[in-house]
């Protein structure tokens, strides 16, 4: 299995000046970082943020025009 191939974030849950939850969702996210990409995918089904067959659920899908989302 590969992993997800993206570019890790180096976000250091052990940097000076940071609270507790802070360093807990730094953590959380290193670790979604090592997943290989079809258990990060079971995660977000899990979350309710895909359906399993790889379609994004309602609240998270959306035609209207963004300005983050081009439009063709």
């Amino acid at each position: 299995m590969s992993t997800n191939g993206k570019t890790q974030l180096g976000l250091d849950p052990e940097a000076p000046g940071l609270d507790e939850r802070t360093r807990r969702r730094r953590r959380a996210l290193a670790r979604l970082q090592q997943l290989p990409i079809d258990e990060l995918f079971q995660v977000f089904v899990r979350a309710g943020i895909y359906t399993a067959e790889g379609e994004l659920t309602e609240p998270y899908r959306s035609t209207e025009p963004s300005a983050s989302r081009p439009t063709d």
